[in-house]
């Protein structure tokens, strides 16, 4: 039917009019490297997903889950900046946002701050200048288990230099979520591949699908072998 009204020049004339301008409008992103766009591709068909975000920051500045909450999605949001969960726990309402450090053991250890929210604070001391800060420490396992958290779709890990110590914290036989973005600020992908989070992800059945800018994208096995069919438009 639609190739018939195609060959008639006054339905063809609209028809393109209709393709330019609906086209026409930007995708709005709020990562970085707009890396939400490709996780939202992914995830399009999934209305109501669970997420965990490691190292969030801000609810919307920079957030790869901003645009899975619009979509009725939610999740747990941890950061050991007290003032960024200030700020989800105003936004997120739905969500469990929660001050952690997030490493391989459980107790307790110390953060260097610059800034009450500012994207450097770490458990790597960077510089003189940052503040000590003592701090509650827990497994990712465990934060799962404390709040009965037996699946998941999505998880972000963003720690400044910590993402091997999380990773750790993790058990992957008990968790799978389907897709795992991590930061990784090696530019070239022979150095990656070396990378100790990558082995571990590799050998828990997760397949290295994607880079943008400095977060690699890593998606669980059996899903990975759909991709094309997740991120076709």
């Amino acid at each position: 039917m639609k190739n018939k009204l195609l060959k008639n020049k006054l339905f063809y004339f609209f028809y393109k009019i209709l393709k330019i301008y609906r086209n026409k409008k930007p995708s709005v992103h709020f990562g970085e490297f707009a890396e939400d766009v490709f996780i939202n591709r992914l995830f399009k068909n999934v209305n109501k997903g669970f997420y965990v975000d490691v190292g969030c920051y801000h609810p919307f500045k920079g957030s790869l889950t901003a645009k899975l909450y619009e979509k009725n999605w939610h999740g747990i949001n941890i950061d050991i900046s007290k003032t960024s969960i200030d700020l989800f726990k105003i936004v997120r309402k739905k969500d469990i946002n929660l001050n952690l450090a997030i490493s391989n053991f459980d107790g307790e250890t110390y953060y260097y701050e610059n800034s009450p929210i500012n994207q450097q604070n770490s458990l790597i001391q960077k510089h003189d200048n940052q503040q000590k800060k003592k701090i509650e420490c827990l497994k990712l396992n465990s934060v799962l288990i404390k709040y009965n958290i037996s699946s998941f779709e999505y998880l972000n890990i963003d720690v400044e230099g910590s993402e091997l110590d999380v990773i750790k914290g993790i058990d992957f036989k008990k968790f799978t979520p389907t897709l795992v973005t991590i930061e990784n600020n090696d530019l070239f992908p022979e150095d990656y591949y070396n990378n100790e989070v990558y082995k571990i992800l590799k050998n828990n059945d997760y397949i290295f699908i994607n880079k943008i800018g400095v977060t690699n994208f890593f998606m669980f096995k059996k899903f990975a072998n759909q991709i094309s069919d997740f991120i076709k438009i």
